[in-house]
């Protein structure tokens, strides 16, 4: 501080004298630097290739078979079921038939935005791993609803599958969560709040141990699917670790079932360049939609709140999907489930997923928490964009200095009694004069502001 002003506050610095001089034409170009940082993001030489900081997991390196009979009769079970009781019963009746610890929570969620209070159901069904006590746990959790609205009983029918496949294995070391909501978020936020043991009027009964990561799953009513699409953002601006991003993404496409940032299938390496920036730029513009709105990309998002890392894969159905289509006219129905090769590729894809973080030695904590994905298998760290906020920051500084300055506080430092009484009348004079012009131009820059918020959103959403 003595570099700006001197003990007694009256004698400028030498440095805040050419600041005084010089801010109102550096605000400008810092702007300017700012923006260009920002557009320059998209780019390709700008981002790096992901890669693994946590080798534990060893991705990749396992034989999947996910897909047998077993597995097949267990999903079918599901449909059985459906048709004798309501859906809770049903999966409950599943799961217990598996060999889970299983347990249903009826709540009352009283909090649901336009819609008050809201009552709920919840079935959990818990793996016991073969080797180990219960002190840590995976979650795999399914709603009745996709993000969409669609029906979602094809992941729950997968989900059933799973834990068949699961039941069989002997290396677990950790236990496995099958959680299934009917409230989406809603649903899932209550379950945790019970899990975590916070203050709820619907307490569980039969917990495992600490939650390091969390899967959730969406598979719209579809015969065949092209990919996954991945989403990672939860409330807040919290992301899950990048590790557990790449890895996903890693064993998807060994599993001939890749998985795609937000669905966003990736440009050939051969297209033009602007076809890439394009790409990159709606990409990271929907990161920034749901990001900066707060907009829900899946039921993983209240783990995020509990730092347990946690995403969400969608199924792509394929534009011409029979089923697909019949559903856009609501003529739906639960037998149309996807082909049995599909559910194999799916399943596998999460089985190869759930050994690797079955690896983990300890919680994600090596990659980052906080980056920004332009393409499949790319990131751009938070080192590289964090100084286009910097840059943007200080060109408003500088200019709000600027404009202090220019009302100056020299006005106060004439030795005359009656200069410095004149000069302060004048200021004052001065404030009264420019005070409308001066609530003009708040109005207009919230305006703006309130314009660059919704940009993402309508560019992202076209």
């Amino acid at each position: 501080m003595s570099l700006v002003l001197s003990g007694q506050g009256e004698k400028t610095s030498p440095l805040l004298r050419v600041a005084r001089k010089y801010s109102a034409y550096l605000s400008y170009p810092l702007a300017i630097c700012g923006l260009l940082w920002l557009l320059a993001l998209p780019l390709s030489s700008f981002s790096r290739r992901a890669y693994f900081s946590e080798n534990a997991m060893m991705p990749g390196q396992v034989y999947t078979t996910f897909g047998t009979q077993s597995h097949m009769d267990a999903m079918d079970r599901v449909d059985a079921e459906l048709k004798t009781k309501d859906r809770a019963q049903a999966v409950e009746a599943v799961f217990a038939s598996i060999g889970l610890d299983t347990e249903t929570q009826e709540f009352t969620y009283t909090k649901v935005p336009r819609i008050g209070k809201h009552a709920g159901t919840n079935v959990h069904g818990i793996l016991r791993a073969p080797r180990s006590d219960s002190v840590e746990a995976l979650v795999i959790a399914a709603s009745w609803t996709t993000a969409n609205n669609a029906s979602n009983v094809n992941a729950v029918r997968l989900m059933a599958g799973l834990a068949q496949y699961a039941s069989e294995q002997v290396y677990w070391a950790r236990d496995i969560v099958f959680v299934v909501t009917d409230s989406g978020e809603q649903g899932i936020e209550e379950w945790l709040r019970a899990y975590q043991g916070l203050t709820t009027t619907s307490p569980l009964f039969v917990r495992s141990g600490i939650i390091q990561a969390a899967l959730s799953l969406e598979l719209p009513p579809a015969k065949r699917y092209t990919g996954l699409g991945l989403y990672f953002e939860g409330k807040g601006g919290q992301l899950a670790n990048l590790d557990y991003v790449n890895m996903v993404q890693y064993v998807s496409r060994l599993e001939r079932m890749p998985a795609y940032l937000h669905g966003l299938k990736d440009v050939p390496r051969r297209a033009h360049w602007w076809t890439k920036y394009t790409s990159a730029t709606q990409l990271l513009l929907r990161q920034v939609r749901a990001q900066a709105f707060g907009l829900s990309t899946g039921i993983h998002a209240p783990f995020l709140r509990y730092r347990i890392d946690a995403i969400t894969l969608a199924g792509l159905p394929q534009p011409d999907d029979p089923v697909s289509a019949v559903f856009a006219h609501g003529l739906f129905t639960d037998a149309d489930v996807p082909a049995a090769p599909m559910q194999r590729q799916i399943g596998r894809t999460i089985e190869a997923s759930f050994r690797s973080l079955n690896n983990l030695l300890e919680h994600f904590h090596q990659s980052f928490f906080f980056y920004m994905l332009p393409a499949n298998q790319r990131y751009v760290s938070i080192g590289d964009y964090i100084p286009a906020a910097g840059l943007m920051i200080a060109s408003l500084l500088l200019q709000a200095m600027h404009l202090w300055w220019m009302q100056g506080p020299d006005e106060l430092r004439s030795d005359s009694p009656h200069t410095r009484i004149t000069r302060i009348n004048a200021y004052y004079a001065l404030l009264r004069a420019t005070l409308p012009s001066s609530v003009g131009i708040i109005w207009r820059v919230h305006a703006l502001g309130l314009v660059l918020l919704l940009i993402p959103q309508l560019i992202a959403s076209s």
